[in-house]
Order: C-alpha cells, then sequence, then structure tokens
C-alpha cells in the first residue's frame, strides 16, 4: 500500500476531526490555554438599533456565497464593513476588544467582516481563519436555544451560548463550527483582525 494509502487510511479512521496543522510531520496538538473574549457591546436600548439596521443591512444584501464556504447559512459579501458604518463600529468594538487583550501592542486592521442568516438546519463546518490573529462573531439576533459556537480545543471543546448584542473575540488559528440551528433565525456578523504592518 502506498505512502498515500495509508495516510488517507489514517486520516479517514480518525475519530475526531482532522486540524488543518496536521499536514505537517512537526506539529502537536494545542494543550496551551488560549484567550476566548466576551463582551456586551452595548446597552439594550442601542443594541437594539444598532443590531435591527445591521439585519435590515444583511437581509437586503442577501446570500452571495451560495452555501460554498463553510459556512452552510445564508451569506453576504466578505467586505461588508467597506460600504457599512454598522459594519465599521463592530469590527472597530473587535480591535478595541482585542487591543486590550493582545499580549504585545501592534496595529491590526478589520481584514474582512461578513453576515450571516442561519435558518433551520444550517450550520458551520469546522475550520480556522489562520493566518489572522483574531476572530470575532457578533450576535445580532439569536432567539432562544439558538446553535452555539463551538471552539474546539484538541481534546475539550468550549461551547458559547450566543446572546444578542455579545461580541466573541478568539484566536484565529482556533478550529471552530456551528452545529444543526433549530429554530427562527440567527443572524450574525463575523470576521477577522490582520496585523497592519
Amino acid at each position: 500500500m502506498s505512502n498515500l494509502s495509508n495516510l488517507a487510511k489514517t486520516i479517514k479512521n480518525q475519530n475526531k476531526p482532522s486540524n488543518m496543522f496536521d499536514r505537517s510531520p512537526h506539529s502537536k496538538n494545542f494543550t496551551e490555554k488560549f484567550p476566548v473574549i466576551k463582551a456586551d457591546l452595548l446597552p439594550y436600548q442601542e443594541s437594539t438599533l444598532l443590531n435591527k439596521n445591521l439585519e435590515i443591512q444583511i437581509r437586503e444584501c442577501g446570500d452571495k456565497q451560495n452555501k460554498k464556504t463553510n459556512v452552510k447559512a445564508q451569506m453576504t459579501n466578505w467586505f461588508m464593513h467597506h460600504d457599512s458604518a454598522e459594519f465599521q463600529w463592530v469590527c472597530s468594538r473587535a480591535i478595541d476588544l482585542a487591543t486590550k487583550n493582545n499580549p504585545h501592542k501592534i496595529d491590526m486592521i478589520a481584514y474582512d467582516c461578513w453576515g450571516s442568516i442561519y435558518c433551520e438546519g444550517d450550520y458551520t463546518i469546522m475550520h480556522n481563519h489562520w493566518p489572522n490573529i483574531w476572530s470575532f462573531v457578533y450576535y445580532v439576533n439569536c432567539p432562544p436555544h439558538s446553535a452555539p459556537l463551538i471552539l474546539d480545543k484538541s481534546e475539550k471543546s468550549i461551547t458559547i451560548l450566543p446572546s444578542a448584542g455579545m461580541l466573541v473575540l478568539f484566536p484565529g488559528w482556533i478550529n471552530h463550527s456551528v452545529p444543526v440551528h433549530v429554530g427562527e433565525d440567527r443572524i450574525v456578523v463575523a470576521g477577522n483582525l490582520a496585523w497592519d504592518f
């Protein structure tokens, strides 16, 4: 049996999802702690107006990706923050939060930022956003029992239950997914922060 066949058989027989870093013969499982930062961005009254405007823009943009990305839900274009003050505002809050939690002082930019609508049955495949430094999700509309964000940490995953107005920030190399959503529309803004050099 060829080395390629052995590799394919080994990967197929693994019970846990493969980490993208497994491709290197020098890779090791991550066991280090990593930051997952959650913040409520605005008081309820203000976030209601912001979220209403974000939802309108996401719905008006429509599905531009046709479920061809890891997000198997309706998804806008990748760069909503270039034309929307509300998307820019969310990106700025993500940069503020990242700056407070970076181990070193660096300049960052919002590399990309999009909106997604998870209807019943939609989900996101496990993936990561390497080489971006940080990834973020802002919850625009999360009905009760909305699908959580799952952060895969090698042997143990972290489950984050969403709530409207909450921003979650995590390192870009962390594998993450969203299980099948059940119920009314779950609407999010997501994006990545990159080093501005």
